[in-house]
């Protein structure tokens, strides 16, 4: 497609239908991690009784890891991905809520209207978070003493190498494996696990771009895609000869409760 094809595309794409809908499948090519969210938690799924997972996004990944805990409980923020979770978890007697989550974990203002989760106090043997934002301690409030947290996060590194392709500035904070692992310390965890790496991602085109950065709006708020049409258009002149590349940046950590 043309220069203005792929622009409409990307800025046409329906990001709320559900988490990722405007990564472009095959488009967008993400950089595969040495390790496997499934086989990480299969061996703590099946000795626990009560597990949470947390932002559950549509429901697919967890419904991937069953069978599930006796107990098994998601619960999602993102009003446009519920339907789809509820559709696919309830069939797996998964108990969803729809609750607010945790602020980003690198926010200098905490919102205050978020009191914590709706969970009490070691409801959970094993909670389980895939991308979503966390309190340390109010984790550590939810879990039962010698319980298990594991979570994957999306490293700063990522949003980092995609704001120097529109040449927007690099001062974000540093959300990486040694920030995440020092708050969940100073909460009272202690930290058994870290892994992290940073690979190559790849953008096709910038159609694929254009709906990678529209799906995570909050790295890139100070981006005016009218703005940035020239650069665009340099990116679409690249990638005729070869895909956009980026950073794929993720870290795992596996946790027990004090």
């Amino acid at each position: 497609m043309d220069f203005e094809a792929l622009l409409r595309e990307g800025t046409s794409l329906d990001v709320e239908a559900f988490w990722g809908a405007g990564f472009l499948a095959d488009r967008y090519r993400p950089g595969g991690v040495s390790w496997d969210w499934g086989a990480e938690l299969r061996p703590l799924l099946g000795t626990a009784d009560r597990m949470l997972d947390m932002g559950t996004g549509e429901g697919g990944v967890l419904a991937a890891l069953a069978p599930l805990p006796p107990v098994t409980v998601a619960y999602e923020e993102w009003a446009p991905t519920i339907p789809a979770a509820v559709r696919t978890l309830r069939p797996l007697g998964v108990h969803f809520v729809r609750a607010l989550g945790s602020v980003d974990n690198v926010s200098a203002h905490p919102a205050p209207s978020r009191r914590g989760l709706p969970f009490a106090d070691g409801a959970f043997d094993l909670v389980i978070d895939r991308h979503e934002a966390f309190d340390p301690a109010e984790v550590g409030r939810i879990t039962r003493s010698g319980g298990t947290f594991v979570t994957q996060q999306v490293g700063s590194d990522e949003a980092a190498s995609v704001r120097a392709l529109f040449d927007l500035p690099l001062d974000q904070p540093a959300w990486d494996a040694d920030v995440a692992a020092a708050q969940l310390a100073a909460a009272g965890w202690r930290v058994d696990d870290v892994r992290e790496e940073r690979v190559l991602s790849q953008f096709t085109d910038i159609a694929a771009l254009i709906g990678y950065v529209r799906s995570t709006p909050w790295a890139y708020a100070d981006l005016d895609l009218a703005a940035a049409l020239p650069r665009l258009s340099q990116l679409h002149d690249q990638s005729r000869v070869r895909p956009i590349s980026a950073v794929t940046h993720r870290f795992l950590i596996r946790a027990t409760a004090a």
